[in-house]
């Protein structure tokens, strides 16, 4: 391979943690291979499902750089075991239900090429429910965690892999709130990139931690923010095992800003539920 081609392309290494989401993995694979880029590394790390996961990883392990299917941590060590295996200039990575917009890859290389000093690139995502119909758009500012508390949306956000990054791994005892932490840790490295564009679709069902451990999720992210920044966070009060509606008047504080959640998904999903309609 050529340096002008390795110039033009760099090496782009994608990881997909995964564990029994078989039904939406296919269509998250389908979605990095289709990006038709020539320099790719796609790495799946399997937590050793007991669903079909096995049977669509076979499927297109010829595409795969890399996979295996073992009991692991949970999801911050499938992304070290995925970290440590990469060999990419820059490195994404995408949940086993996420999917990424066609053209995605192309956007993101092109940014970083224009910008040789950053450290990443994000941008907007559109949510999607179980049946991949559009229920939502998420758009936020350029990432600030300092000022602002929204987190970079981890389906759209690509990384250098440098000397100010490649020592850098996930918190494994996180469940939730590992993204918000590392990323940041890397803002404290170098500059972050926001497009105005959609580079992702986030998946929101029943199953996913989104929905099933969101105080887990609101917990995490007020200790991390505590740790980080020496202060709390007004955007992320510590509860302290929410009931239902003291969750549904969480979600509520956050609609208020449309910078933080995608509106019209979480409106319908948590408040008109709430209300019968």
């Amino acid at each position: 391979m050529n340096r002008r081609f390795l110039k033009e392309y760099p090496r782009l290494t994608i990881i997909t943690p995964s564990y029994n989401q078989g039904q939406f993995l296919e269509e998250t694979i389908l979605s990095v291979l289709d990006q038709d880029y020539p320099n790719l590394e796609y790495i799946i790390i399997d937590g050793g499902s007991t669903d079909n996961t096995l049977q669509v990883i076979k499927k297109y392990e010829r595409y795969l750089s890399y996979w295996v299917s073992e009991s692991d941590r949970g999801q911050s060590h499938a992304l070290n075991k995925g970290l440590q295996r990469a060999s990419g200039d820059l490195v994404g990575w995408i949940n086993s239900d996420d999917v990424y917009v066609r053209g995605a890859f192309r956007k993101v290389i092109n940014a970083f090429s224009r910008n040789p000093d950053c450290i990443l690139v994000h941008g907007d995502r559109i949510l999607i429910d179980s049946t991949s119909n559009v229920y939502g758009w998420g758009m936020s500012g350029k990432f600030d965690p300092e000022r602002s508390g929204f987190n970079v949306c981890s389906e759209t956000a690509f990384w250098r892999r440098d000397v100010r990054s490649k020592s850098m791994t996930f918190k494994e005892y996180l469940r939730f709130a590992m993204d918000l932490e590392f990323f940041c840790r890397l803002y404290s490295k170098g500059e972050f990139i926001k497009l105005n564009s959609y580079l992702g679709f986030f998946r929101a069902h029943f199953s996913s931690k989104s929905t099933t451990i969101w105080d887990v999720a609101v917990a995490e992210a007020a200790r991390e923010w505590m740790l980080i920044f020496g202060r709390q966070h007004d955007g992320w009060k510590i509860v302290a095992r929410p009931s239902i509606s003291g969750k549904v008047k969480l979600i509520t504080k956050f609609l208020l800003n449309p910078r933080l959640v995608a509106y019209p998904y979480l409106y319908r999903r948590f408040i008109l539920r709430r209300r019968g309609i």
